[in-house]
């Protein structure tokens, strides 16, 4: 039997060792995007002791008060224990069914909507061609976004450069032709990755060269007061109001 080759750009790595695990009964809590971002942090790091809140905060790129209000929603949910650890059937559940995720993808600071359709897309795709092609209903339908938030949160994706998009179309038996669901491809992370820490180098180096524009401005205000560049000739100042009044009155 012929093996079958990887596709290009995905190397031959061990998927334990930059990929982690989420059970697929979480879908079935229908987990706010918040709560699945940090559960999924949870999944991530599996910490033998349990995890602050701030430092859940510092990986989901959330404030240690926002943390807080959803671990108490997944506590009550069972998802979680009042120790901020996996529940131990949820552990279990794990070893069972379940989908990965690359442990990269908190280094992106995805929104939580995008996050959770990120997964998703994960969830269904064939693992063979990493493609799928949900409908944007069915997204929505699945993670509990609305249809609008969606389409953003794949706006956001492709511009992360996570998955590509192409539009595809079917006939009916009428030999209509009709627009079909795009077909979305999953990309190794590492390229976004990649693409991410290079805008944010450019991003810095902007707002260096702004600030080193902004302090030249400064010393060159600080040597050159405004009062020396006013030219003699100049158009005389306008009056206020009230004296612009009296010469009104007096004419």
């Amino acid at each position: 039997m012929r093996r079958r080759a990887t596709p290009i750009g995905w190397p031959r790595r061990n998927p334990r060792h930059y990929r982690f695990a989420v059970p697929n009964a979480v879908w079935e809590y229908k987990l706010k995007p918040v709560e699945f971002t940090i559960f999924s942090y949870l999944c991530y790091r599996r910490a033998p002791s349990a995890l602050t809140p701030e430092v859940i905060a510092a990986g989901v790129h959330m404030t240690a008060s926002t943390v807080k209000k959803y671990l108490e929603a997944l506590v009550d949910k069972e998802l979680v224990t009042a120790e901020r650890s996996l529940a131990l059937d949820v552990q279990c559940i794990t070893s069972e069914k379940f989908f990965t995720l690359p442990n990269e993808v908190f280094l992106l600071n995805l929104s939580p909507s995008a996050f959770l359709v990120y997964a998703y897309l994960l969830l269904i795709e064939d693992r063979r061609t990493h493609t799928c092609h949900p409908s944007y209903n069915t997204i929505s339908a699945a993670t509990g976004v609305s249809k609008n938030t969606a389409m953003k949160s794949i706006s956001t994706l492709l511009e992360m450069g996570l998955i590509t998009v192409e539009p595809s179309s079917y006939f009916d038996k009428c030999g209509m032709k009709w627009k079909g669901n795009n077909l979305y491809t999953i990309l190794p992370v590492r390229s976004a990755v990649d693409t991410f820490h290079q805008r944010q180098l450019h991003q810095l180096e902007l707002d260096a060269e702004r600030g080193r524009v902004l302090r030249q401005q400064a010393e060159y205000d600080r040597c050159h007061p405004k009062a020396a560049l006013c030219a003699p000739g100049s158009a005389p100042a306008a009056p206020d109001p009230p004296q612009q009044c009296k010469l009104l009155c007096t004419s």
